[in-house]
């Protein structure tokens, strides 16, 4: 897998992340009954995020980029620093110093395109939760995988 395949996996699990923060997802019941439409309306949502994702990607490599460091080494730093341990995987005080500074970056980054996936989701007739609630299904539900994965084959074959 290249380092831009699997940033890019990692960037929207990231992004997501962060623009859905406030979804509990631990123990709730997930629900996958959704109305043809709702699945019509996600799936073109999500592909009109396409060119969105791109760009926030390139920024965030940029960012990398002009701090001098790599994106799988951001990404073990990322780790670490998740897990509380970021000083097993480095002891150098500038890297760290410069991890910090992209992580900061890189936030604001994420934060600017939150608030433009939502309007975005909103503009396009979706309510947040309900696009969360179908983001969450389509990652728990085999049925709502099958059908988004139908929806965006049939999108993509016309």
């Amino acid at each position: 897998m290249t380092y831009s395949k699997l940033f890019n996996a990692s960037l929207f699990s990231i992004l997501f992340s962060a623009c859905f923060a406030f979804v509990t997802v631990a123990q709730q019941q997930v629900n996958d009954n959704f109305t043809d439409e709702e699945y019509e309306q996600f799936v073109s949502i999500n592909q009109s995020l396409a060119p969105m994702q791109a760009e926030v990607e390139t920024k965030m490599v940029g960012i990398l980029e002009d701090k001098g460091m790599e994106v799988p080494r951001f990404q073990e730093l990322m780790q670490a620093q998740r897990q509380g341990n970021i000083m097993d995987a480095t002891d150098d005080p500038e890297e760290i110093a410069t991890f910090n500074e992209a992580g900061q970056e890189i936030m604001k980054v994420q934060q600017e395109s939150q608030q433009k996936l939502q309007k975005h989701i909103t503009d396009n007739g979706m309510e947040i939760k309900k696009f969360q609630e179908m983001s969450m299904a389509y990652n728990q539900s085999p049925k709502v995988k099958e059908k988004v994965d139908a929806k965006m084959e049939e999108l993509e074959n016309q």
